[in-house]
C-alpha cells in the first residue's frame, strides 16, 4: 500500500547576510528526508512553492546544501506573470528563478508559444534557447490533435530578454503553413508580455495609376508611459516619398494628437494627358491636430485643426485622420475642412464657451476670399431649474463675428430667455408648454464686396439691423401601448402649436449660420427648425404627426412615422429645397422593417405635398444569411445651388461579402451615380483571417476626377501577423 499523502513539507534556504531564512514549501503524495540537513525528495503530484513561483512535477528533489532543485516528469513552472513553462527535466536554483530545462516549451502572454530542445534561464530575466520555435498561432485543432500553425519562426538560437522586453532570433527561418519563405541571420520581435514597444508595424503595399507602385512602412516609437509616436512614410514611384508622422500625449490634465505629412511634388512633369497640373504647389502637405488641456475642474482649452496645401491632396494620397484623430471625414466627398480652437468654463448651471473657426474649401469653385473665419464665437448659458410655474428656464447670450478678406463682414449679438414645462396627466396624456423671448442685433460691413442682394445698400457699405423674435407654444402627445396576441403594439399621435410674429426674416439679415437644414420627422417638432441664429422660424404653425410600431415575439419589428407642418402664412426663413416655408410643408416620415439580425429595411422620406413626388429618400437594406452579408443604400435628394436652382442627386451604394470557407472571405462594393449612370468607386477584396494572421488583397477603381486628379485604379496588399507585427 502507498504511504499516506504528505500535504506539506518545509525546507529552508539561507539568504546572504543577516536576513531570515527563506522557505520553500512542498506539497506531494509522498515527501521523504533521510536527515535534517539532507535533500528533500517529493514524489507524486508534486507542487513546490517559493514566493509567487511554483513548480509542478512527478518527482522533485531539493538539496538545501547546494540550493538546487531537480524536477522530473511533466514539469511545469508558473511565474508571477502567470506565464507557464513546460519541460521533461529541469535543474533550478532554490528560488525557482534560474536553471536549465530539457525539452522546453512555454505558454506566454497573448497566446504566444515558445519551444526548444533546451533552455537556460539566467538572472531571472533572460532565457537562452537552442533549436527553438516561436508562434502565436494555435498548434492544436479543436480535437486536441497537433496541427501546423499558420506562421512560425524556427531559429538555431533564441534569446528572450524580459529586462529589455524583446525576443531575439539568430539564424532564423520564417515559415508559412510549414513552408520556409524567408531566412534572416537576425530577427527581433517585442516580448509577448509587452503592451507596447518601439518597432515596425504592418506595411501596406500597393500600386495605382495615380501614384504608381507605393508602400507605406510604419514605425512605432514608444517614448514614455504617457506619450508615443508613429512614423509612416509612404513611397510612391510617381511622386516620391510622402513623409508622415503622428505624435500622441495623454495625461491626467488632457491629451494632444498631432499628425502631418509633406511631399516635394514635381509640378513640372506632365500628367497622363500630357498637361501640366494646375493649382498644385511644389510642396504639398497636411496637418491635423486635436487635443485639450484642463485648467482645474472648471476650465478647459482645446483645439481641432485640419489644414492642407491644396484641394486634391487628400484624395490623391488617400490621407485620413487616424486613431484618436478619426472622425467623420470621407476624403471622396468632403468639400470643406474646419479648424477650431475653444475655451470651456462650467460651474454648476453656468456654461461659457469661446470658439474660433477657420474653414478651407476643397471645391475648385471655392473662393478663399469669400470663405469666412469666425473670431470669436461666444456663448453664455445659465440654466434656472424650477424657477417659474414648475418649469425650467434658460438665459442665453451669443455673440458671433465673421470676417472675410474679400467679402461681407458680419457681427451678431443675440440674447434670449426660454421656459419649458412638461406635464403628464393621470390618463397618460403628455403636455409640454414652452416660451421664448429673443432679440438679435446685426452689423454688416463691406456689403459691396459680397454676393448677397440687399435693398438700399447703394451709398453705404455698412448696415445695422435688429430683430425681436418671441415664440410661445404647446405640444400634446398620447403614447399608447398594448399587448395583442404575439406582438407588442405602440402608437403615439403628436401635435405641436407654435406662435411667433410673421415677417421676422427681412432681406437685410444675411443668413450665415443656418444654411444647412435637414427636415425630417425628428426635426418636425423643433419649435425653431433653423440650425443657427440668423434664420428664425416665424409665423403661426402646427406640426402634427403619428408614430407606430409592432414588435413580434418571433423577432419581427415594424416601425413607421409620418408628419407634416401647416402654416397660416409662408416664411422666407428656409430655402425651398428644404421642404419648408409654404403653408403646407412636405410630408416627412420613415418606414422600417427588421427581422432579428437576418434582414432589415430602413427608409426615410420627404414627399412634396403639392404633387411634386419624392423630394428626398434615404433607404438602407441589409441581409445576413448563411455565409452571405450584404447591404444596399439609396439616396435621392434635391439640393439648391448658388443660383437658387434645384439640382437633383441620386446615388446607389452596395456591398456584398461571402465567406468562402472558415478563413477565406471575398467581397465587393460599389458607388454609382444613377443620374449620370456613372460608376464612382468600386472595390474588390479577398481576405484570409485566422486566430493569428490577417491577409488582405484589395483592388479599387475610383472614377472621381478633378483638376490634376485623374481616375485611379489601385491594388493594395496587407499582411498582419498577430504577436509579431501589429
Amino acid at each position: 500500500n502507498a504511504p499516506p499523502p504528505a500535504d506539506l513539507a518545509v525546507g529552508e534556504r539561507r539568504a546572504a547576510g543577516p536576513a531570515a531564512p527563506e522557505r520553500v514549501l512542498f506539497e506531494a503524495d509522498n515527501v521523504t528526508r533521510d536527515n535534517e540537513d539532507g535533500p528533500i525528495v517529493a514524489e507524486g503530484s508534486v507542487i513546490a512553492y517559493f514566493g509567487d513561483r511554483l513548480v509542478r512535477a512527478d518527482r522533485l528533489v531539493y538539496d538545501p546544501a547546494t540550493d538546487v532543485v531537480v524536477a522530473e516528469g511533466n514539469v511545469s513552472i508558473t511565474d508571477r506573470g502567470l506565464e507557464t513553462a513546460f519541460a521533461g527535466r529541469v535543474f533550478l536554483t532554490g528560488d525557482l528563478r534560474d536553471g536549465i530545462a530539457e525539452n522546453f516549451s512555454a505558454l506566454l502572454a497573448e497566446n504566444a508559444k515558445l519551444a526548444a530542445d533546451s533552455a537556460v534561464r539566467e538572472q531571472g530575466a533572460r532565457t537562452k534557447l537552442r533549436k527553438a520555435v516561436f508562434t502565436s498561432c494555435p498548434v492544436c485543432d479543436k480535437k486536441g490533435d497537433a496541427k501546423t500553425p499558420t506562421w512560425r519562426i524556427k531559429a538555431l538560437r533564441v534569446t528572450r530578454d524580459q529586462e529589455r522586453q524583446v525576443v531575439r532570433f539568430h539564424h532564423a527561418f520564417f515559415e508559412i503553413k510549414g513552408a520556409p519563405i524567408l531566412y534572416s541571420p537576425y530577427l527581433q520581435a517585442p516580448d509577448p508580455e509587452v503592451e507596447r514597444q518601439s518597432g515596425f508595424l504592418t506595411p501596406a503595399i500597393g500600386a495605382s495609376s495615380r501614384l504608381g507602385f507605393n508602400v507605406e512602412l510604419p514605425y512605432y516609437l514608444a517614448i514614455s508611459n504617457h506619450q508615443d509616436a508613429t512614423f509612416f512614410p509612404k513611397y510612391t514611384s510617381n511622386d516620391g516619398i510622402l513623409w508622415q508622422g503622428e505624435w500622441r500625449r495623454r495625461g491626467n490634465d488632457g491629451y494632444h494628437v498631432l499628425s502631418g505629412g509633406v511631399i516635394d511634388f514635381n509640378n513640372d512633369r506632365l500628367d497622363e494627358n500630357g498637361q501640366i497640373p494646375v493649382d498644385v504647389p511644389g510642396v504639398r502637405w497636411h496637418f491635423f491636430g486635436k487635443g485639450y488641456r484642463n485648467f482645474g475642474e472648471r476650465l478647459t482649452a482645446g483645439y481641432d485643426i485640419e489644414r492642407i496645401s491644396d484641394d486634391t491632396y487628400l484624395r490623391r494620397y488617400d490621407v485620413q485622420r487616424r486613431g484618436d484623430l478619426r472622425q467623420e471625414l470621407d476624403t471622396a466627398s468632403t468639400n470643406r475642412l474646419r479648424s477650431n480652437a475653444y475655451l470651456r468654463w462650467q460651474d454648476g448651471n453656468t456654461l461659457f464657451t469661446a470658439d474660433s473657426f477657420l474653414f478651407q474649401g476643397l471645391r475648385n469653385t471655392d473662393d478663399a476670399s469669400l470663405t469666412p473665419y469666425v473670431l470669436p464665437l461666444l456663448n453664455l448659458r445659465q440654466d434656472l431649474p424650477d424657477v417659474f410655474a414648475g418649469g425650467d428656464a434658460t438665459v442665453n447670450v451669443n455673440f458671433a463675428s465673421l470676417q472675410r478678406t474679400g467679402g461681407v463682414d458680419s457681427r451678431r449679438l443675440t440674447a434670449s430667455a426660454a421656459w419649458e414645462r412638461e406635464v403628464f396627466t393621470p390618463g397618460g396624456h403628455r403636455f409640454n408648454a414652452f416660451a421664448e423671448i429673443r432679440a438679435d442685433a446685426y452689423r454688416f460691413e463691406d456689403l459691396d464686396e459680397g454676393t448677397e442682394t440687399m435693398p438700399g445698400v447703394a451709398g453705404s457699405n455698412n448696415r445695422n439691423r435688429g430683430r425681436f423674435a418671441p415664440t410661445a407654444g404647446v405640444e400634446w402627445s398620447y403614447p399608447l401601448t398594448r399587448r395583442a396576441g404575439g406582438a407588442r403594439l405602440f402608437v403615439e399621435p403628436r401635435v405641436q402649436v407654435a406662435v411667433s410674429p410673421a415677417g421676422a426674416n427681412p432681406v437685410g439679415i444675411i443668413n450665415e449660420d443656418s444654411q444647412s437644414i435637414e427636415f425630417d420627422y425628428a426635426s418636425l417638432f423643433d419649435a425653431n427648425k433653423a440650425t443657427g441664429f440668423d434664420a428664425f422660424e416665424d409665423g403661426q404653425r402646427i406640426n402634427a404627426g403619428v408614430a407606430a410600431s409592432a414588435v413580434f415575439d418571433s423577432g419581427l419589428r415594424i416601425e413607421g412615422e409620418i408628419g407634416q407642418q401647416f402654416r397660416l402664412q409662408s416664411t422666407t426663413a428656409f430655402d425651398r429645397s428644404t421642404g419648408l416655408g409654404s403653408t403646407r410643408s412636405d410630408l416627412v416620415g420613415s418606414m422600417n422593417l427588421r427581422y432579428r439580425d437576418v434582414i432589415g429595411v430602413e427608409n426615410r422620406f420627404r414627399i412634396d405635398d403639392s404633387g411634386g413626388g419624392i423630394q428626398r429618400a434615404e433607404s438602407l437594406a441589409y441581409v445576413n444569411i448563411w455565409r452571405l452579408r450584404g447591404n444596399l443604400s439609396y439616396v435621392r435628394l434635391n439640393e439648391e445651388n448658388a443660383l437658387a436652382e434645384l439640382n437633383r442627386r441620386e446615388e446607389l451604394n452596395a456591398g456584398i461579402a461571402g465567406r468562402l470557407s472558415r478563413h477565406w472571405t471575398a467581397g465587393t462594393s460599389w458607388r454609382q451615380d444613377l443620374l449620370a449612370n456613372q460608376l464612382i468607386t468600386q472595390d474588390f477584396a479577398l481576405t484570409y483571417q485566422d486566430d493569428c494572421s490577417l491577409f488582405e488583397l484589395v483592388y479599387r477603381r475610383n472614377r472621381t476626377q478633378d483638376i490634376g486628379l485623374p481616375a485611379d485604379n489601385a491594388f493594395l496588399v496587407r499582411f498582419t501577423l498577430t504577436g509579431l507585427v501589429d
